[in-house]
């Protein structure tokens, strides 16, 4: 590693923030500064390892890595970043949070002086990263105490690859009352942590899963199976008695590990093990959020929309044979098919009220996961000028996928006997940038926090749902976190330097 930043790189900031504090000194608002360099390829996994290791040995990197973090990949679109640090926090509440979100990053970006390299999709410019509560009325647990209604950030340094480039954003604020320029120090230190982690080609490397590892977590449901069955019965009476049509309940189960749980190490073998979802992980003080879905909420290129309607899941089959049953009973099933159906119409009535042109196919196509098959429409649409990606997120959220229709009810029924704080879960996560960005549904998910883990799926049930085959079905989606949990334990123990960031120096 380099033993000073690049001068010329630092008298550019120099220069940039000098600007920013005379800007906002005029103006009497906050201005924020992110400027962007092609950087040489680096593994957003491996660089995430090398700065938590440097922040082992440097209090100044620690507080940086500590006000946040946040990983990304999904290798269809070929794009992954890492986020650490936060020039900017937005955490509103309540109801309103998506508009006051939405608000507040406008704001930013309407005072904001943007420097470097800037690809077309504006991906390479600032961005803002988070993540939602997906009820903010639901009240508060431990678990979640660190994870508000909203919490996102605009990260001090943003590595991006994104389809064979590498960007390094580098984002700070000066303030309107303050004469100061932003200190710059650390933000160079971790630069150079950066660029140097290109590297590290073993820093994200993993251990294989076994069943021999899963022996190493202990695992108990949160609620009784007895009692999630009756869970189930009631949302059933509910339904037959006219008052839904369709509740999304979710399940929990807590995970030990008898050492700790490496983050870093899951996010590895998720990426590896379900190639076609979203991986995500976003740190709030010592817990992490973690997982691999492989629902879109929305993604927005320029005004193009594009949404999905995912529900109807069926187990994999153990052999070929079986699997192209189990995939073939669900395209059959007049109960799946009917829930998908729900879902799709309600997603494109949503829609409707914030884009134009909404067109989905006729009829659903099989997305096929490494353990469970769903049903699956893509959704397409054309975002209505004055319209933001956010506004469209707090329009849609929670779709019927999540929570149930209509929407009002599922919801009261929810809060009124799930017995369940949900959290982040089945909340929209993802990225927004100027006039572009993705959320997806936090599924396939947990919160890990040290060496504990809670761990979350959900089902929908309508009117032919059977209790045991629902709680089966949970059981199956539950499986791809408690795989990835026993690698993450497993990875823990490893010998002494053993994938902890070699190359990191």
């Amino acid at each position: 590693m380099n033993e000073a930043p690049d001068a010329g790189f630092r008298e550019r900031l120099a220069a940039l923030a000098a600007r920013a504090v005379a800007d906002a000194r005029r103006t009497g608002r906050r201005v924020l500064v992110s400027v962007a360099e092609r950087v040489a390829a680096i593994d957003p996994l491996a660089a995430l390892r090398c700065t938590a290791l440097a922040g082992e040995a440097d209090p100044g990197i620690e507080a940086l890595l500590r006000a946040g973090r946040m990983f990304w990949s999904h290798a269809p679109s070929e794009l992954a970043f890492a986020a650490i640090g936060a020039a900017v926090v937005v955490a509103p509440s309540g109801a309103t949070r998506f508009a006051d979100a939405d608000r507040e990053w406008r704001e930013l970006l309407s005072t904001a002086i943007v420097d470097g390299v800037q690809d077309a999709s504006g991906i390479d410019g600032p961005a803002l990263v988070g993540g939602f509560a997906f009820d903010p009325t639901a009240r508060r647990s431990d678990d979640w105490r660190a994870f508000p209604d909203a919490h996102l950030i605009v990260p001090a340094l943003r590595l991006t690859a994104s389809a064979g480039r590498h960007t390094l954003t580098t984002s700070f604020v000066a303030e309107p009352h303050d004469a100061r320029a932003p200190s710059l120090d650390t933000l160079l230190q971790v630069r150079d942590v950066i660029l140097a982690s290109s590297q590290a080609s073993a820093a994200h490397e993993a251990p294989d899963y076994s069943p021999d590892a899963a022996g190493a977590l202990r695992l108990a449901p949160v609620r009784p199976d007895a009692a999630w069955r009756m869970l189930v019965e009631r949302a059933l009476r509910e339904i037959q008695g006219g008052s839904l049509h369709k509740v999304v309940v979710a399940r929990a189960e807590r995970a030990s590990a008898p050492v700790g749980l490496d983050v870093l190490a899951a996010l590895a073998h998720l990426r590896t093990a379900h190639p076609t979802a979203y991986v995500f992980a976003y740190w709030r003080e010592s817990a992490v959020f973690t997982g691999a879905t492989p629902e879109r909420l929305v993604r927005l290129r320029g005004r193009i929309l594009e949404s999905s309607s995912l529900a109807g899941s069926a187990a994999r089959g153990a052999s070929p044979a079986e699997d192209r049953a189990s995939a073939a009973r669900l395209v059959n099933s007049a109960k799946d098919q009917a829930e998908h159906a729900l879902v799709l119409t309600a997603l494109r009535s949503a829609l409707a009220h914030v884009a134009e042109e909404v067109t989905a196919d006729d009829m659903p196509s099989l997305l096929t996961l490494p353990n469970v098959h769903h049903l699956h429409t893509a959704v397409r649409a054309t975002l209505r000028e004055g319209h933001t990606l956010l506004q469209v997120a707090g329009a849609l959220h929670p779709t019927p996928a999540v929570g149930g229709a209509p929407r009002d009810e599922a919801l009261a029924f929810l809060r009124a006997h799930e017995e369940l704080d949900r959290g982040w879960y089945a909340a929209p996560i993802g990225w927004v940038a100027a006039d572009c960005g993705e959320l997806v549904v936090a599924l396939r998910s947990a919160l890990v926090s040290g060496g504990d883990a809670l761990l979350f799926a959900g089902c929908g049930i309508v009117a032919a749902s059977d209790p045991e085959a629902e709680l089966n079905e949970s059981r199956v989606k539950l499986g791809a976190m408690e795989a990835t949990l026993a690698v993450a334990s497993t990875a823990v123990v490893r010998p002494a330097g053993a994938g902890r960031g070699a190359g990191c120096t």
